[in-house]
Parts: structure tokens; sequence; C-alpha cells
């Protein structure tokens, strides 16, 4: 909740009024008739750019609402290219789960939906595509740290081989038993480097950039990457600033929503941020 602006909205009552609000006057409104004997329904209300809180339940026989969850949300405008996804139930709190592979880098990477409605709307019997998933990351804390120092040769070095690697990735989708034998080769051959490096060098001049599970939640990062482009907000009811970071992390980009109150440093292109982030994305369907 902080990183959508509601720091000190941790009190029960508090959100409990928050709630209340959202339900009399929501900003958008998703209903869905799951499973025909269940009315499922999507509450969002902005406060501010893009960013507030869903909330989502279901409808009773009587038309009132039994919540299950209050979520903060950031719609994220950084489109990603994908393969493949897998759509995982958590039934303890009637959540979702998406799971895919970034195709450039191969990285599994797993979030929390956000646009469940649309998502359960799809008929089995019904041919839905999802055209790319906008990713955006809530962070509870974030630290802006200097980059590493390179040149125009060693960006064009670095580009050629992340064309190289990302059409590995591709050949061994496809089956190619060679594409797959050369990226185990420079995968172990990267490993060796990164512990002869390790013993005379800083972990962060070494990594620019890293997307690492952290903790016993499916969808919570550690997170570095480079701001390529940022902006301040503020929460329209609470009035607190929050910071939207457009990052580009292992090749692939994603925006980060964090209290300014929450993030050591002051964000700039070219910088970048370190941090502890819960992810969520939105699936555009087709």
């Amino acid at each position: 909740m902080s990183a959508v602006g509601f720091k000190d909205y941790v009190e029960n009552k508090k959100i409990k009024d928050i709630v209340q609000k959202i339900i009399n006057n929501p900003t958008e409104k998703y209903i869905s008739n799951y499973g025909k004997d269940k009315i499922k329904v999507e509450l969002l209300k902005e406060y501010g750019d893009t960013f507030g809180i869903i909330v989502r339940g279901e409808l009773d026989e009587n038309e009132e609402m039994k919540i299950f969850s209050v979520i903060p949300y950031k719609k994220g405008k950084l489109p990603m290219d994908i393969d493949e996804v897998d759509v995982i139930y958590s039934d303890n709190k009637d959540d979702y789960y998406v799971y895919f592979e970034d195709i450039k880098t191969g990285n599994p990477i797993t979030f929390y939906l956000q646009n469940v409605v649309d998502y359960l709307d799809i008929d089995e019997d019904e041919e839905a595509y999802v055209e790319n998933i906008r990713l955006v990351a809530l962070s509870t804390e974030g630290t802006v740290i200097l980059p590493i120092n390179k040149d125009q040769v060693d960006k064009n070095l670095e580009q050629e081989e992340e064309e190289w690697r990302a059409n590995l990735l591709e050949l061994a989708r496809d089956g190619d038993e060679e594409a797959l034998q050369l990226l185990e080769i420079d995968a172990e051959q990267s490993a060796e480097l990164f512990k002869v490096r390790t013993k005379h060098e800083d972990l962060l001049t070494i990594l620019e950039g890293f997307f690492i599970p952290y903790g016993l939640n499916d969808a919570e990062y550690s997170i570095l990457g480079t701001i390529e482009d940022f902006k301040i907000k503020t929460n329209s009811l609470t009035k607190e600033k929050v910071y939207i970071l457009d990052l580009i992390c292992l090749n692939f980009k994603l925006q980060v929503c964090v209290n300014k109150k929450d993030l050591v440093g002051v964000p700039s292109k070219g910088m970048r941020f370190k941090g502890i982030c819960y992810v969520e994305g939105y699936l555009e369907f087709s």
C-alpha cells in the first residue's frame, strides 16, 4: 500500500473506510458471471496517474459484496513480448498468478494478475491470445545507486552479446541441440568469470542488473535495473509523493512504483535502482 501513497494507512479501520468509499464510488467496475452461479467483481479506484486500489470479491444472492482482497495497483505502460503464459489459481485468497519466460533472456518470471475478470471472461472454447504483458513492480524499499561506467565500445559489445544470446534462445526453443549446448557453455563460462571477479570487485560493479526471487511469495523479487525515465506523482487522497521509475533490467523493461519516503537517494536518468518489489502485471488479450 505504501508504494501507491498509502504509507500511513496500515490501521484496519482506515482500510475499511477506504474500501467502503471505493464500493460506493469506483473509478472503474468490472463484472463477470464466472461459473454461472458466481458473480465476480473488480472495483478500481484511481488515486493518482494510473495507480490506486483494486477491491475484488463476489456478489451474493442479496447482491451484497463479499470482499476477498484489497490490492494496491499501478497500470504498467511498458509492453513485453512473450511466447506463452500459464495462469495459476491460488484458491486460498482467490488470487491468480501468471508464469512465463522472458523471450530475450529466458528468465522465468511470476507475477500477480491484475485484470482477473478479463481472464475469467474468456470461454473455454474461445480462441484468445495474449498479445503482450505490462509489468509493474511495487517497491517497499529502494535505493538509487551509481551506474556502471561503460564507453561506447562496451555498449556495442554488450548489445551484440544480447542479440547472439536471444537468437540462441529462440533456436533452443525450437529444439536446436547445438544452440542448447552453446547456451550451456556460455552459462558455465559466465559463472566461472563471475567467481573470479567477485574475489576482487564489488557485486554491484559486476552486475548491471538482476531480477532475483526474494522471500516466500512467488511474485516478490529483488531488482536491480537502470533508470531510463522517471516521474513524481501525488496521491490525491493522502498527498503522499510517489516515484514512477521506468527501468531496463536484464534487457526487458518494467515500471517501478515506490513511495518517496521509502526511497534512499534521488532518481535521475542513467542511475540505477535497487530494491525489494512485489511484481504485478496486466495481460493484454487479442
